[in-house]
């Protein structure tokens, strides 16, 4: 028996299951934006997704409130949502249209997940987008800058896709990853997201006056001893700390319970006991609250999220990393995304390539820019709005046979302005 501490796999052959013009990678708000504005550009499009479902991180961690959703295909997700009184409800405007509603809409707003999984289903299903669930991406087989496909694990085994163009909505850039493209690692600390139920937000508000008083209130028994708590209170990182949100349902609360630091998200070791140690102390909090803060006597711990919360892991090291100041200001000739109305802050086609490889764009959380503008990229409606892009971008590269970095941004910009997007 050999002593090695490796193994040597035999040479095997992998089957190929599909061979399509466009595939996304990843199923989160980023990879649905993708796959359905793909689609309805006339490409063949299919979605790998690990879990079961869509939605990603945002249904997944139950991070289920937002900043508005108001251009482009955020603004129809919102519609959408807003048929089910399931995004920003407000109760003041008894007769306001969907329309009003989402213009209306100001600062973080809720939508219930539930809802989204199946919306986002539907959207797939009616531009027929081929939805693989239960998949892992295991490789991504690169030839000179061209991604040929993908190696896919799940239940069946092992198996490949080919596609003529890939979009990396992993949110961890595993495909730039894997290809050899360049990326950044980076550390941001995590949350556990959990919801109560049959909280009485009035009678707790009352005694905390506003949300962000459960810092408060949580740093003050943590210094009496009331509660053992190691994870971080404070807003960091464009973190909020420990913080919490009415949502859609009366008496339904959505909490930060506090922030994990050193973490290293990629090591499946650290994440483990990151999810460990994330759940323990969330449902120390929520037990805590109960006994201890006025409003939740009779409340309940609804749900904790699916995995742990994680801000980011890699970003793409593009041809160009945009700073903080140009994101900012938003004056890109290449602009491709302008996630919210009335609001300067844009994102140029150049932070979805990557260095390096032709037939790939990256969307999501990890695009390429700087580090100190990644807390304002990661949020739903910029995900949503990159995807969007990359979909068209991506089906334009096919239709026309050229690179992801060959594509004409007036035609890519005038596409986009005529399915809604206003740049």
């Amino acid at each position: 028996m050999s002593n090695a501490d490796f193994f040597v796999e035999p040479v095997r052959e992998t089957p190929i299951i599909n061979d399509v013009d466009v595939l996304v990678c990843g199923g989160g708000f980023a990879g649905v934006a993708a796959a359905v504005a793909a689609a309805r550009n006339g490409a063949s499009v299919m979605l790998v997704e690990r879990y079961g479902f869509l939605g990603g991180l945002a249904t997944g961690a139950l991070v289920i409130t937002t900043p508005p959703l108001n251009n482009g295909i955020n603004r129809e997700i919102a519609k959408r949502l807003t048929e089910w009184s399931s995004y920003a409800p407000d109760p003041a405007r008894e007769n306001a249209t969907a329309d009003d509603l989402i213009d209306g809409a100001d600062g973080l707003l809720p939508y219930d997940p539930e809802t989204t999984k199946f919306e986002f289903v539907r959207m797939l299903m009616e531009e027929r987008v081929e939805i693989l669930f239960h998949s892992y991406i295991a490789d991504t087989l690169c030839t000179n800058g061209h991604i040929d496909g993908v190696v896919i694990e799940n239940k069946a085994g092992r198996s490949g896709i080919r596609a003529k163009f890939i979009i990396d909505a992993t949110g961890d850039a595993d495909i730039a990853a894997q290809s050899g493209a360049p990326v950044r690692t980076v550390e941001r600390p995590i949350t556990m997201m959990f919801n109560m139920a049959d909280v009485d937000s009035e009678r707790a508000l009352e005694h905390l006056g506003k949300w962000t008083g459960l810092k408060k209130f949580m740093r003050e028994a943590i210094a009496k001893g009331e509660i053992d708590f190691d994870l971080g209170v404070d807003a960091d990182f464009g973190a909020p700390g420990i913080f919490a949100a009415d949502l859609i349902h009366k008496g339904q609360l959505n909490i930060w319970s506090g922030m994990l630091y050193s973490n290293q998200s990629l090591d499946p070791a650290q994440r483990t006991r990151a999810e460990i140690v994330t759940r323990d102390h969330s449902f120390r909090m929520a037990n805590f609250l109960k006994e201890n803060l006025p409003g939740f006597e009779n409340a309940r711990l609804e749900q904790m999220s699916t995995e742990v919360g994680i801000r980011a892991t890699r970003n793409l090291d593009g041809p160009d990393v945009p700073s903080k100041q140009e994101i900012s200001r938003g004056e890109f000739k290449d602009t491709i995304a302008r996630p919210y109305l009335g609001k300067s802050l844009a994102v140029p086609y150049r932070s979805l390539l990557p260095k390096n490889i032709d037939n790939l764009l990256v969307a999501g959380r990890c695009i390429s820019a700087h580090d100190d503008i990644m807390g304002r990229l990661r949020l739903i409606p910029v995900c949503s709005a990159t995807g969007e892009a990359a979909g068209v971008a991506a089906t334009m590269a096919v239709q026309q046979d050229i690179t992801a970095q060959a594509v004409d941004i007036g035609q890519l910009q005038a596409q986009l302005t005529e399915q809604g997007v206003e740049l």
